[in-house]
This record gives structure tokens, sequence and C-alpha cells, in this order.
């Protein structure tokens, strides 16, 4: 195949969507939309400029003032949240190239786009499940990243299921999408190996690593024909837990390093979904912690204690802690410092 494949990505994982941008075999045609961008409410002059410049793009218009606009949030970037900061480089590579911002819950228009743009194949890496006129649209199907040993958890979230059960070793598997949940044909599978000691964040840069060496020629393997996908091993399935129920925390179930692995794994993975806990009937949303040994302030399973400006959590085997305002959200870090202790559940 002599001309760029045409793609489109569809997901929140950065570092896979600036692969497909970065190789020049791929022709990034069109890209999902992330609705967090407009919807997350801020008060940050620079987070605001980003949703500025990302709603100019998914309209289509006024391109003069849109790259103008860029160039002023290269200058401040330092300056925006860490959920924005984080998307800088993204905003940028779609901005610069005029991608157009694809919603795939529009299924007519998003089929009409992938026929008429004669895309040749859909890369997904996200939870949601789409369509089967939007997945067998492109001439080559939808491939979906997973980072798990598949058949083995199937489902959302497969990193904090390996490290639950202390497995040894994962894998990051492209597929062929069906019409089920992570059943298609395997076209490539890199393992990697999981130390003692790791967590989400080790978990996740292993991943990312094998994507930078092995990603975009494997989808490029596939569409010229010189891999063929292998059926999936039915007899050695296995499936993770529900997406948005695990989000809850089980303080007295669940073990501190799994607590603190999903607390900050899911807003890594997806702005704005963040883990919760109740106190009083409040639900607390929290989107980062550190795991420690122990505090003087907490002595039973759910007991927290606010110790200067953050708030610490007794979990089985430890103590998770959760910068205010940085880690809890604004109004319910006014809520903590007002009643600095008590036990959530």
């Amino acid at each position: 195949m002599k001309n760029p494949v045409k793609v489109v990505y569809a997901g929140y994982h950065i570092e896979t969507a600036l692969l497909l941008y970065r190789d020049k075999r791929f022709d990034v045609a069109g890209i999902g939309l992330i609705e967090e961008f407009v919807s997350c409410a801020t008060y940050n002059p620079v987070n605001a400029l980003f949703k500025i410049i990302y709603l100019l793009r998914c309209r289509n218009q006024y391109r003069l003032l849109e790259i103008a606009l860029l160039r002023i949030l290269t200058l401040v970037s330092s300056c925006a949240t860490s959920f924005y900061f984080r998307y800088v480089d993204y905003l940028k590579v779609i901005s610069e190239s005029g991608t157009e911002i694809l919603d795939f819950n529009n299924k007519i228009k998003i089929v009409d786009f992938l026929k008429s743009k004669r895309v040749d194949i859909t890369v997904v890496n996200a939870w949601s499940i789409l369509a089967e006129e939007i997945v067998t649209a492109p001439s080559y199907g939808t491939v979906n990243v997973h980072p798990s040993k598949l058949p083995q958890y199937r489902g959302a979230l497969p990193t904090l299921w390996s490290l639950k059960n202390g497995d040894s070793e994962s894998a990051v598997t492209c597929f062929v999408v069906d019409n089920a949940i992570d059943t298609g044909s395997i076209v490539s599978q890199h393992p990697f190996p999981i130390g003692e000691d790791a967590d989400w964040y080790s978990v996740e840069m292993s991943i990312n690593r094998l994507l930078q060496e092995t990603f975009t020629t494997d989808v490029m393997k596939y569409v010229r024909g010189e891999i063929k996908p292998t059926p999936q091993d039915m007899c050695i399935k296995s499936h993770t837990g529900k997406y948005f129920e695990y989000m809850e925390i089980d303080w007295v179930g669940e073990h501190g390093r799994d607590i603190y692995n999903k607390i900050n794994l899911y807003p890594f993975l997806v702005p704005e979904d963040y883990c919760y806990t109740f106190i009083n009937n409040r639900k607390i949303a929290l989107r980062k912690a550190t795991f420690v040994r122990s505090h003087a302030g907490v002595n039973g399973t759910g007991t927290y204690y606010v110790d200067g400006c953050t708030v610490y959590v007794q979990a089985q085997s430890g103590v998770i802690a959760c910068p205010l305002f940085s880690g809890v959200r604004f109004s319910d870090s006014l809520y903590l410092l007002l009643n600095r202790n008590g036990t959530f559940g």
C-alpha cells in the first residue's frame, strides 16, 4: 500500500493518538470527541482557553482565531490544571493538522464520514461499545488496544485486575473489534513483566513503552495482510468488574493498595472519571492518592482524619492519603475541612 493508511482514532489515550499522527504511514482523517474537554467546569483562565480552542476545532470554523489562540496556549500551558495540561500536546496536534472531531454517539454521521472519506481502519482505545455499523464501515474494520493477555480480563481496566490478583505478567493486545466485548480475533499480543512492587503507574508506563515499540507497525502489517488475526481461546476467558460500579470504594472489602491504584488510574485514563465514597450521604470524589503505612489520626477501617491539607483514610494494611483541593473536589475539600474526622462508607 503506497498511499498513507487513512485512520480514524477514538479514545482518551493520548499516546496512541500521537503515535498515529507521528507515523507518516498513517493519515489521521478524524478523531473522536472528548466531551469532558467542554463539559468540565473550570475557573482557571488557561483551562478556559483550552476549551475555546477545542470548541473551535469541533465547529471547524474561524481557523485563524483557533491558531492564534493555540499559540497563546502554548506559552501559558504550564498554568493549566493537570487535567488540561496533560492534553496540551494532543490539542496542539489536532488543531495544527485541522483534524475533524467526530461525535461517535451520532451513528449516521460517523458511518457516512467513514465511507465518504474512504477510511481504511478505525482505532479505538476506550471502554465504550460502538455500533456494529461503525465498527464495520472502514475497509479493514476496527481494531482495539487492550492491556491484558486476552482472553484474560475482558472488560474495563484490566490493569487493576492484574495488580489485584498479583499477576507476574500482563500484555498489550491489539485485536479486531466484533459485536461483543473484547472477543475479536487477535492481531498481536506483546507480554511484559509485572514486578512485586508494581503499581498503576509502573504498569501504565510498561504499556506505553510497548505501544511505542509495536503498535503502528502491527496495525500496518494487519492492513497489508502480513498479519492474519487469530481467534481467541474461549476456554480460558475471564472478566473484570463493571466500570462504573467499581468506582465506589469499599473500605472494608478492598485492600488499600487496590484502592490507591484505582483512585489514580481512573482519571489517568478517562478525564473526570473519579472513584468516590460517602460520608453522611454526601458523595466525595477522590482523584489523587498516595499509599502510606499508617497515620496516628485514623484507627479503624474507613475512618478519616484531616491533617493540614491532606485527608487520611484507614484502609486494609495501610492508609490512603489524598491532598485536599488537588486530590479532592473543591466543595468536598471545604466540607472535609469543616468535618475533620469521621467515617467513610
